[in-house]
């Protein structure tokens, strides 16, 4: 797989798709508390990316050997669901508590921005709370080893010799 070296007007590009991506994660993630629905979120962020003019990335999206194609705009994944849970199939009403990952991808003039974040409802678990600071502190670590001359393989070494030692698998 070749890797394709973007032009100044696309990291541009790419830039504002990813303050456009933030801002939507963030306002959705202010949604989130006990008593509102996975399709709730759904429905937010479909918004907030129509008026942006832009498109949901996983909309529709079907990958090789899927059977059908993704049927939303974000994925939300609550408590240990690992990822890609769907809001609008089956929603569900998240509860204090719980754990959740929102997880979108944004098309903005043609170019994708992906990433998700984790948050609590209402109150969690200082188990929880601790799990959410690790997780936070070893993303930090693996971008910090992500630099020229470095491999993949490093950014892994750096999250998982860092979640290891707090006891985690």
């Amino acid at each position: 797989m070749a890797i394709n070296i973007k032009t100044q007007e696309e990291i541009e590009i790419m830039r504002e798709g990813g303050k456009r991506h933030a801002y939507i994660l963030a306002e959705v993630a202010k949604k989130v508390a006990p008593g509102v629905s996975t399709q709730h979120l759904e429905d937010y962020a479909q918004k907030l990316i129509h008026e942006g003019g832009d498109t949901a990335a996983f909309l529709n999206y079907t990958p090789h050997g899927a059977k059908r194609p993704y049927p939303a705009a974000l994925c939300v994944s609550v408590n240990n669901e690992i990822v890609h849970g769907i809001p609008n199939e089956d929603p569900l009403i998240l509860q204090d508590g719980d754990i959740v990952s929102l997880d979108l991808g944004l098309v903005h003039q043609g170019l994708i921005t992906d990433s998700a974040i984790t948050v609590p409802v209402g109150s969690v678990l200082e188990e929880d709370r601790k799990l959410l600071e690790h997780t936070k502190e070893a993303l930090y670590l693996g971008i910090k080893a992500a630099r020229g001359g470095s491999r993949v393989g490093d950014i892994g070494e750096a999250i998982g010799t860092f979640a290891r030692g707090l006891g985690y698998g």
